[in-house]
C-alpha cells in the first residue's frame, strides 16, 4: 500500500466551551466581519484580558494576549464558523454559523447543529473510533492515548496536544459521551442518521415501533417483505414483544403515516398472508444513506459499494478478479454487522488487496451485556482447526469475547469439533457460518436470526445440557415443526385483523 500524506486532525485552542457561549462569538464574528484585526482585537479584550500577567513585562503579557486571539480565530476557522476571502487578513461567516445563530434560543439545537458538522464535516467521527479502539482493548482513554491512536489511524498529532479535548468538549455538550470517555452510539446515530425535520416525528414512535423500523433498516428492507419474517429479527435482536395481533395498526400504520414505510396486502397462496412492507424512498434518503456514510466513513469504502445488495456481494466472491473479489469480502464483512445489528469498533484488513482471502473485522454489542467481537471472513474451500485456534489466539489482542468466523466454502468436522470444546472450557463463544448458511441468508436476509438462535441453543444443549449431536438434531427438528404451525397462526391472526 502506497503511504498516504497524513491527515490534519482539526485545529482547536483557546476555543473551549468553558471560555465563552457560541452563539455569542458568533455575534462578534458578524459585528467584525470581515476585518480580522478587528474581530482579533474584540475577542482579545472580551475574553482574554484578565489573562495572567505575573512575571511578565506589560508588552510581554500584550503579545501573549495577541497570540490567545489569534489562536481562537484560528479554531473558528478551523471549525468552519468563519472562512478566509480573497483579500488578505478579511473574512466571512459561514452559513453553518448563520444556521446556529438562528437556534441560539434552543440551546440543545445549537449543540447538535454543531456536532452534527463535527461528526460529518471535520473529525470528529475518528475521534470516536479512537475512543472506542481504546476503550475495546480495555485501556483508560487520556489524552496521550488518544493521541497515538489518532496517530496509528494516519493522523499527524501530538500526543499532548489540545485539540483532542477540545472537540470532545463540544460534542460531549449534545450528550454524545455519557461519561469523559464513553461514546453513546445512540445519540451519535441519532444525530448523524437523522434528518432535523424528520426529529419530532422519530421521537414520537413507541420503542417497539423505533425497533422494527432499525431492524427494516438494518436488513435493508427495500423488496417487499413479509412483516413477521422481519418481526422475529426485532423480537430476538432487540428483545421487545410484538404479538400479530392488531400488528398492521399499531405497528405498520404509524410508519406508513409518517412516509418511512410502504405496505400492500399479499393475495398469494392459501388464504390471507401478513401484510408486506418495505423501507420507503424518503426513509432510503434520510435513514439508511446516513447510515452508510457513517459506515463509509469508518470502513473507507464508498457509499456506492455499501449500496450493493448481499447477493451481488455473494456474487462477486466468485470472482476470477483479485481485487473484486477481495472487495467483496470486506463487503460480506460489513454485511454480517449490518445484519447482526452490531456496532463498529475497528476494521482490519490483512493486505491491501486483501490478497490472503480474508478480512477481520472488530465489532461491539451492549445487548443486557457488553461483548467485543471479532469477525473473520474467509475465501477458501475448507477452513480447518488451524485457522480456528489462530482467531482464538488474536483475542489476546483484540480483547474479544464473541469469535466469528465467515467462509464462502465449508468448515472441516475437526474444526467443529474444535469449536465446540474450545467453548466447553473456556470463556469464548465461536460462530461458525458456512456456505449454505449464507445461501439461506442470500434467500432471506431475516434468517440469519434464525440461524445464530438455533447456534446458540445447540451449543447451550451441548455445554450445559451435555446432550450428544443426535439428542440436538432431534429437538430442533421438533422446533422448526412448532415454529411452521406458529407462522400458520400468526397468517390466521393476519387474517382475522384484517
Amino acid at each position: 500500500m502506497e503511504n498516504s500524506k497524513p491527515k490534519k486532525f482539526t485545529y482547536g485552542h483557546q476555543f473551549e466551551p468553558t471560555k465563552f457561549d457560541l452563539g455569542e462569538i458568533i455575534e462578534i464574528c458578524l459585528e467584525c466581519e470581515p476585518k480580522r484585526n478587528r474581530v482579533e482585537e474584540v475577542i482579545s479584550m472580551r475574553y482574554f484580558s484578565e489573562h495572567s500577567q505575573q512575571g511578565n513585562s506589560q508588552a510581554k503579557a500584550a503579545s501573549n494576549i495577541q497570540k490567545l486571539a489569534m489562536n481562537c480565530f484560528l479554531s473558528l476557522r478551523a471549525y468552519k464558523i468563519v472562512e478566509d476571502t480573497e483579500v488578505n487578513r478579511q473574512y466571512k461567516v459561514t452559513e453553518l454559523a448563520r444556521e446556529i445563530l438562528a437556534a441560539k434560543d434552543k440551546q440543545d439545537l445549537v449543540y447538535r447543529i454543531f456536532a452534527r458538522h463535527i461528526l460529518t464535516n471535520l473529525t470528529g467521527l475518528s475521534l470516536l473510533k479512537a475512543i472506542e479502539a481504546i476503550n475495546a482493548r480495555g485501556e483508560t482513554p487520556n489524552l496521550e492515548i488518544i493521541g497515538e491512536e489518532l496517530n496509528a489511524m494516519g493522523f499527524s498529532i501530538s500526543p499532548n496536544a489540545v485539540y483532542v479535548s477540545t472537540m470532545r468538549s463540544w460534542l460531549s455538550l449534545a450528550k454524545v459521551f455519557e461519561r469523559e470517555f464513553e461514546v453513546n452510539w445512540d445519540v451519535v446515530n441519532d444525530i448523524l442518521g437523522i434528518d432535523k425535520d424528520y426529529i419530532d416525528e422519530i421521537y414520537s414512535l413507541t420503542p417497539a415501533q423505533k425497533h422494527f423500523l432499525l431492524s427494516m433498516i438494518n436488513l435493508s428492507i427495500i423488496e417487499f417483505t413479509p412483516w413477521n419474517q422481519i418481526a422475529k429479527h426485532t423480537t430476538s435482536v432487540y428483545k421487545v414483544r410484538l404479538t400479530s395481533k392488531l400488528f398492521v395498526k399499531q405497528m405498520i400504520e404509524p410508519l406508513v403515516n409518517l412516509g418511512l414505510i410502504e405496505t400492500q396486502k399479499s393475495t398469494e397462496g392459501r388464504g390471507a398472508k401478513p401484510n408486506l412492507v418495505k423501507l420507503s424512498e424518503k426513509a432510503q434518503v434520510e435513514l439508511v444513506q446516513p447510515l452508510l456514510k457513517t459506515i463509509a466513513d469508518l470502513a473507507q469504502i464508498s457509499e456506492t459499494e455499501l449500496n450493493r445488495s448481499f447477493d451481488d456481494v455473494l456474487g462477486d466472491i466468485d470472482s476470477k478478479d483479485k481485487h473484486i473479489k477481495g472487495k467483496a469480502l470486506e463487503l460480506l464483512a460489513i454485511w454480517m454487522i449490518r445484519l447482526t445489528t452490531l456496532r463498529f469498533t475497528k476494521w482490519r484488513k490483512r493486505d491491501a488487496e486483501t490478497g490472503q482471502g480474508e478480512v477481520d473485522v472488530l465489532a461491539a454489542s451492549d445487548r443486557f451485556v457488553y461483548s467485543r467481537w471479532q469477525i473473520q471472513c474467509k475465501n477458501t474451500k475448507k477452513v480447518d482447526v488451524d485457522a480456528l485456534a489462530k482467531e482464538i489466539g488474536m483475542t489476546f489482542v483484540t480483547g474479544a469475547d464473541v469469535v466469528m468466523v465467515v467462509t464462502t466454502g465449508e468448515f472441516t468436522r475437526d474444526a467443529y469439533q474444535y469449536a465446540y470444546r474450545m467453548m466447553e472450557v473456556s470463556r469464548y463463544y465461536m460462530i461458525l457460518l458456512q456456505k449454505d448458511d449464507l445461501e439461506q441468508i442470500r434467500q432471506d436476509k431475516t434468517s440469519i436470526i434464525n440461524i445464530l438462535d438455533k447456534k446458540a441453543r445447540r451449543v447451550f444443549a451441548k455445554k450445559e445440557l451435555l446432550m450428544i449431536d443426535e439428542e440436538v438434531d432431534e429437538i430442533e427438528e421438533e422446533e422448526d415443526t412448532i415454529s411452521d404451525l406458529a407462522l400458520d397462526r400468526e397468517d390466521f391472526g393476519e387474517m382475522s385483523e384484517n
